[in-house]
């Protein structure tokens, strides 16, 4: 099994060495409390039954477990590829992942951001930076490591044209009002430079003192058992969330067609697409009435 997973690891992200890492250890730990080796032949439905439960009682979050469960069965589907032997039973098992807690911004949410005036002087400019270089995600669906090395090269006739890190793929997003003016205001040489751990940090703070204290209240699945937690909007905005707010919002307008953004966001299928966006009743309504995306 170790093999297996070590063909796999190799030929992937410096994240997925992490989760390889993670789960080998889980095995391990798993071997050694039930004195059985496992191979993949007795990756089996049973088996991961059982070490579903094992996982549970390790405190993990559900989706944390679909997510070990759904990478064990494509490396069992891969060993047989390599003509190990496998039980047939592995992919009885359909685990779903949970709605997750992730938020995003309404346009109106983020036009506050933009214009939110910070009152101190000490750490304004290191503010605004941050608060700029967020608008900017929110408005171009790109990740943070696409949207936080954006150049001046980058904006081409009205347009922000980017060779996508993660996914090789060229973009063209129509660059928002808010965009086009935060280039000028740094004269093309927008923030960056940032890593993601400093910027997280800071812009909850930001997003604090801005005054997001909305109560979201969700509910998830930590070791088997069911919790529900109360917190506050800024507590739960992060790089990512610029992402999702612009897809969100970009389907909000009722002018985009989904597959249109789903080139922009790099969704495969529509399932996917509707499960990374964020939509309420009133968001729903909000979509009807068509607002326009791309002005102020």
């Amino acid at each position: 099994m170790r093999e297996v997973l070590e063909k796999r690891s190799r030929r992937k992200s410096a994240n997925y060495a992490v989760v390889y890492d993670a789960i080998m250890k889980h095995i391990d730990q798993f071997s050694e409390l039930y004195d059985c080796d496992i191979f993949t032949n007795s990756i089996t439905e049973e088996f991961l039954d059982d070490f579903i439960i094992y996982l549970e009682n390790q405190n993990l979050r559900h989706n944390t477990i679909v997510g070990y469960i759904l990478k064990i069965q494509s490396m069992v589907r891969k060993a047989s590829q390599y003509n190990y032997a496998v039980d047939s039973t592995f992919d009885e098992i359909d685990m779903r992942l949970e709605e997750t807690n992730a938020v995003f911004l309404s346009m109106n949410e983020i036009t506050r951001i933009y214009y939110y005036k910070f009152e101190k002087q000490d750490k304004r400019r290191a503010k605004e930076r941050i608060r700029d270089l967020f608008v900017i995600g929110c408005l171009t669906a790109l990740r943070y490591s696409d949207y936080s090395t954006l150049t001046k090269d980058n904006f081409q006739n009205g347009y922000i044209v980017k060779r996508t890190k993660k996914t090789n793929v060229d973009v063209k997003v129509p660059a928002h009002d808010y965009v086009k003016e935060i280039f000028a205001k740094y004269n093309g040489n927008i923030p960056s430079g940032l890593c993601i751990q400093y910027f997280n940090k800071y812009l909850k703070v930001i997003m604090r003192e801005i005054g997001l204290n909305d109560l979201i209240t969700f509910s998830y699945t930590q070791g088997g058992k069911l919790v529900t937690v109360t917190r506050e909007k800024w507590e739960l905005i992060s790089s990512h969330t610029a992402r999702r707010s612009a897809a969100t919002n970009m389907y909000l307008t009722g002018r985009m067609k989904t597959l249109e953004i789903m080139k922009l966001t790099g969704h495969r299928t529509e399932q996917n697409f509707f499960r990374y966006i964020r939509l309420t009743g009133e968001d729903t309504a909000r979509s009807i009435s068509g607002d326009m995306f791309f002005r102020k």
